[in-house]
Formats: structure tokens, sequence, C-alpha cells
């Protein structure tokens, strides 16, 4: 039985891996894009089977991902460790997707979620040409109409909530960035830092892998079910 729980949990590792990696991948181009990483601990539950299972846990790459030129004036790519903060359904939280819209009315969106500005409320703009400069400040015709709330999680955990958003458990939490440890660049886009080749190699390794784990828990299943009917018939 032991063995069964070791095979099995060692599967479920390689396909949340599995999942990782495609997931990684698919969103290669995606601008704003942090990719994941799987964190996979034994877990001793002081079973005959301890350490068996295993607690997988999903983080977010928060490198800093190329960049390049858009030349669009509403592509904003942040170069530091800050985050754009939003406003959603879920409460605040956080993006570096910098491919800005307007709407009608002058919102200003991030992943498509109204962004914030420094005192914390969603943006509005009137119209006109739109110059966003390294500190985040905006103006609008060469006249200053607002500020970028710019949000450094540091250390904090920041859990996916998909659309390229990412919110911590304590969203409050987040603390503003230091002024000049992130620079806002205008007509530019940030893409997700990594190596296709490497996460397709990756893929193709860990693909192997969980198909050995399966094929594992398939013989372990098989030899307890002969062992099984053999002390049945025995009976």
């Amino acid at each position: 039985m032991n063995g069964l729980y070791i095979a099995a949990s060692g599967a479920a590792g390689e396909l949340a891996t599995l999942n990782t990696v495609a997931q990684n991948l698919a969103n290669a181009d995606t601008p704003g894009y942090r990719r994941f990483h799987q964190l996979i601990e034994a877990v001793a539950d002081n079973t005959p089977w301890q350490y068996a299972g295993s607690a997988i846990t999903t983080r977010i790459d928060t490198g800093q991902g190329p960049l390049r030129v858009t030349g669009n004036p509403l592509d904003i790519a942040v170069v530091g460790p800050a985050f754009l903060a939003v406003e959603t359904p879920q409460g605040r939280a956080f993006t570096r997707d910098g491919a800005l819209q307007l709407t009608a009315d002058g919102t200003l969106l991030a992943a498509g979620q109204p962004l914030l500005g420094a005192s914390g409320a969603p943006l509005k703009l009137p119209a006109g040409q739109v110059t966003i400069a390294a500190d985040g400040s905006i103006s609008v015709n060469g006249r200053p109409a607002a500020q970028l709330m710019l949000a450094d999680p540091g250390d904090t955990v920041m859990n996916p909530l998909g659309g390229n958003l990412y919110q911590p458990d304590d969203p409050d939490s987040v603390a503003p960035a230091l002024p000049g440890s992130s620079v806002v660049r205008q007509g530019y886009l940030e893409f997700p830092a990594g190596n296709t080749v490497a996460d397709l190699t990756s893929l193709m390794s860990v693909t192997r892998s969980y198909e050995s784990a399966m094929r594992s828990v398939q013989s372990i299943d098989d030899d307890q079910n002969r062992t099984i009917q053999a002390f049945t018939l025995q009976a």
C-alpha cells in the first residue's frame, strides 16, 4: 500500500508540473504574464505511508521580463519590482499587464480592470494626448492629470486570479514602491521571462516522468489485485 501511495503522489506532482509548464508555454507571448512554478513538499501524517503524500503550492515568478517596443502611448512596462494596482470584484489586485485601455468615459483599464491612482481611486482621464512619465505621473495634452499607484509586493505571496491578475491574502499589506525603485516605460510592453526551448524540453521530460509514474501506479495496483484474488481463492 505504501508503494501505491508514493507512486500516486509522484504522479500527482508530475501532473501539476506538467500543467504549469504547459500554461507557461501557452502564455509565452502574453504581455505582463508571470510564469508559474510548482513547489512540491512531502507531507508527514504519522501513517504507515507517511511522506507519501505531497503538498503542491503554486508560486509566480516576479523576475523582470524582457521589454518590446510598441510605440502605443497606452502601452507601458514597469522596470523594477512594482506592480500596477487595479480594482476587481474580488478587491484590490495587481498586474504587470501594461496594455492599457481607455473606456468611453475616460476610465483607464489594466488587465480589463479599473487602474488605480496613487490616491487609491480608479483613474479617469480627459480626452487628449496621454503622456506617462518614468515616475508614473500622467499628463494629458501636457497638463498633469493623474499619478499611477505603483505597489511593491516584496516577499508577499501573490495568488493568481487569472487574466494576468494577482492578489495576496491581504491586498492592503502590499506597500507603495519606493521612489526610484521602479521605472515606467511608455510605448513598451513587458513579456514573460524564460526560455521557450527550455520549457519545451521540460514539457517532454515531465511528460515522460508522469507516464512512468502512472505505469508504476498501474503495476502496483495490478499486483495488489492479484494478491487479493489469491487470498480469496485460498479462503
